[in-house]
């Protein structure tokens, strides 16, 4: 519904202006890499000055904005025109650093600059031909963060808010003018670009609907996950191996026909024991030559070759077995 105008006294309108947030509260942070500090290590800069001073020399900062890109739609309702986002735009931040008596605020951004795009040839970089190349990205992309708070911060702990840049180098260093006229304080502005930033407590990641919360445009298992929540059980191979002797007794049988068909020479399953019929032989598990054992158990233990029947070897043999 609409909304009316409301009054208010004068004294609930004090109040809120009151206790307003101020401009002048704030503390930027220079997070480097190793491959920063190890470039300004080669210039001078020690890395104590870039955690604890570099950060207080700024003595003018800009929250970070952004934007949509989008893109006109039309005829999907009859009459209407709608524009959609299709892409978030990050605004590039300038922060203004008041220069030390050492130079090394300048000192430290060439540096960094230089790490960005190297100089190759001599080594003052003054000869004719020298060549200049580009670094890889996570070689000199760093994070920068900038914490904006109160003047009661430190004593309530309310009002605070903490920008963090994702991956940020400097895009430009700009011209730092000097003349003889009033002695001003000397100031270097950069500009830094960045891939995006993150209010904390505020941006959060989401999980996806792809494998493991991965962006789905990158995601090549999109929707069959849940196939990977059991283990992987191979399937049986129903390869049969034949040995050499096989081979070639298939071989004869193509050719020459099956010449020892079953029953021949009176050799059955059933008398494939080779001391059957003998006189004063009693039944116990034997070993079985074409591959059975009778009983369901190997004689003599695991050895099918000791043969234990005592009465055999007395009345038969009459010497031992092995």
């Amino acid at each position: 519904m609409s909304r009316r105008p409301k009054k208010y006294l004068i004294d609930d309108i004090r109040s809120r202006f009151q206790t307003v947030a101020l401009d002048n509260k704030y503390q930027i942070f220079i997070e480097p890499n190793l491959d920063v500090y190890n470039a300004s290590a080669d210039v001078g800069i020690e890395r104590r000055f870039i955690d604890e001073d570099l950060g207080l020399y700024v003595s003018d900062a800009v929250l970070p904005g952004s934007s949509f890109a989008d893109i006109e739609v039309s005829g999907d309702r009859q009459g209407i025109t709608e524009r959609m986002p299709f892409k978030r735009i990050y605004d590039d931040v300038t922060f203004t650093f008041m220069v030390d008596r050492y130079y090394k605020v300048m000192r430290f951004f060439e540096a960094w600059t230089q790490l960005i795009n190297p100089l190759h040839g001599q080594v003052d970089g003054k000869a004719n031909n020298q060549v200049m190349t580009l670094s890889y990205p996570k070689d000199y992309k760093c994070t920068l963060s900038v914490a904006k708070f109160n003047k009661d911060y430190f004593e309530t702990g309310a009002g605070f808010l903490y920008y963090c840049f994702i991956k940020a180098w400097p895009l430009s260093i700009s011209s730092a003018p000097i003349n003889y006229e009033s002695g001003s304080i000397l100031k270097l502005n950069v500009t830094f670009r960045y891939e995006r930033y993150v209010m904390e407590n505020v941006n959060r990641g989401q999980i996806r609907s792809g494998w493991k919360g991965y962006s789905d445009s990158f995601d090549p298992w999109l929707g069959r996950y849940n196939e990977f929540d059991t283990p992987y059980v191979p399937p049986k191979d129903s390869t049969t191996v034949k040995s050499a002797t096989q081979l070639a007794v298939d071989r004869d049988n193509r050719i020459y026909g099956n010449t020892m068909p079953s029953g021949a020479f009176g050799i059955t399953s059933n008398q494939s024991n080779l001391y059957s019929g003998l006189k004063g032989f009693k039944t116990e598990p034997q070993y079985d030559a074409y591959g059975s054992y009778h009983n369901g158990q190997l004689p003599g233990g695991n050895d099918p070759l000791r043969f234990k029947n005592k009465e055999y070897k007395r009345n038969n043999l009459n010497q031992n077995l092995p």
